[in-house]
């Protein structure tokens, strides 16, 4: 298991990096561990942006799964379940600065499940699960 403190940019491209790195030495192939790195990297971002970057991400492996968690301690959300809707169609892309609004529908399309809630006593709470699926060699 490994946890991170997620305070900047930095640090969530840091703990991308070693999502991907645990993913492969964990049993994850090459395009799975990419995956994780991807999501643990989209978790982190929206700590930097959304908490004041004020969280965590830990990740750990279970039999069959591979775990990524984010918790903070910012304002949570009035529907958690909005992380993994997108941009609506028809509304403006975003300016300069600003997010696409695509990473927490990355999330869902890139783990197997995930669950999101707020935390009792404020901030929020997203579990991503990716399968464990072994790569089968070829011999030459």
């Amino acid at each position: 298991m490994f946890s991170i403190e997620v305070s900047s940019r930095s640090d969530a491209a840091v703990a991308a990096a070693l999502g991907r790195r645990y993913a492969r030495e964990h049993g994850l192939s090459a395009r799975a561990s990419a995956e994780v790195a991807v999501v643990v990297s989209e978790l982190a971002t929206n700590l930097v942006r959304h908490a004041g970057g004020r969280g965590w991400v830990e990740v750990w492996r279970e039999p069959e799964w591979l775990c990524i968690r984010s918790l903070d301690r910012g304002p949570g959300m009035v529907d958690p379940s909005r992380l993994f809707a997108g941009r609506e169609e028809g509304q403006p892309g975003p300016l300069p600065g600003e997010s696409l609004g695509e990473g927490g529908a990355a999330v869902r399309r890139l783990s197997d499940s995930v669950h999101v809630a707020n935390r009792e006593g404020g901030g929020l709470e997203v579990v991503a699960r990716k399968r464990v699926v072994h790569e089968k060699r070829r011999h030459a």
